[in-house]
């Protein structure tokens, strides 16, 4: 049964009123300082404090009136909370604390939030455990688009998702897409993903052109997700075939506007791919306020304000 495209976008982006959600008695406060850098889902909140207490000393502390989960006194810099979240992600990991520790993927997440950094980054965090906290997290999403030599027209290529991938298995995503870790930079992010995902040279990787960005809120089995992703336009050579590098694509194909249309309305994208396709559609005039009833509340959805820092 196919979705609309509104229905597509609300797929990914769950929430619609944050207020709300910080309010509910469903979720924890995270602070670095005052500032709001997440949302832990109550029934967490526990194993948490558990393995927190654990520690000597303890890096967390947690204030049950206000529902509110803050640093210790002592963990007063990046280094210091990263070293003291690395241990506790470690035990809590060993113990099964967390489902989505068993899909630790040894790669880590800055959260920012605090001003007195250079990068204003608070701590970095295994990225597994990113939704666990509801932080905003940031990644890159590549339009791979061939245009015809004699029309004009757009084709745009396509990767299958390996089905042996922890998330989406066996959906359909862009040619390249990669989260920002490690506090690594935007291009440096492209020209990487490009490569490891589908055999993109550098040289090609950076001409590649940023279109925007994309921003919402998914509620998944770990947490809530707030995420920004930059979006880009590669548009490739029609003798250049995209080729599997590191195991995370099964296959490429390359398939007209439509098709890849019909694909996104049977739910065979995994959701923030199909939100970034749409986005691009919107942009190069596929979809207007002429054929699109839903279009103001598409973008409305695609475009979702995060009050959470970044960079």
């Amino acid at each position: 049964m196919k979705s609309s495209l509104l229905e597509i976008v609300q797929w990914c982006n769950c929430i619609t009123d944050f207020g709300a959600i910080v309010d509910c008695p469903s979720y924890w406060q995270l602070l670095v300082g005052t500032q709001l850098v997440g949302l832990i889902r109550t029934g967490e909140v526990s194993s948490l404090r558990t393995a927190s207490d654990g520690q000597s000393p303890p890096p967390l502390e947690f204030k049950d009136c206000e529902r509110q989960v803050t640093f210790a006194a002592w963990c007063d810099s990046r280094a210091k909370r990263t070293d003291a979240m690395a241990k506790l992600l470690a035990q809590m990991r060993h113990e099964e604390s967390w489902a989505s520790l068993a899909k630790w993927r040894d790669e880590l997440y800055p959260i920012y939030g605090d001003p007195s950094d250079p990068k204003g980054i608070a701590v970095f965090i295994e990225r597994a455990s990113a939704a666990n906290f509801g932080v905003r997290t940031f990644g890159v999403h590549i339009n791979g688009i061939v245009r015809n030599a004699e029309t004009g027209e757009l084709s745009m290529w396509i990767a299958r998702r390996s089905a042996t991938k922890s998330m989406w298995p066996g959906y359909l995503d862009q040619v390249v897409a990669g989260g920002m870790g490690n506090g690594i930079g935007l291009t440096e992010t492209v020209v990487k993903e490009c490569y490891e995902e589908g055999g993109i040279p550098a040289e090609l990787a950076r001409t590649a052109t940023c279109a925007g960005t994309i921003q919402y809120f998914t509620e998944t089995d770990q947490g809530l997700q707030p995420e920004t992703q930059f979006v880009y336009d590669l548009e490739l050579p029609n003798d250049f075939v995209p080729r599997p590098q590191d195991g995370e694509v099964q296959e490429f194909n390359l398939w007209p506007i439509p098709e890849v249309i019909e694909r996104i309305k049977l739910k065979q994208f995994k959701p923030n791919s199909a939100m970034c396709i749409v986005d691009f559609l919107i942009r190069r005039g596929y979809i207007t306020p002429e054929n699109e009833p839903d279009y103001l509340e598409i973008i409305d959805n695609i475009h979702v304000k995060l009050p959470l820092p970044g960079f």
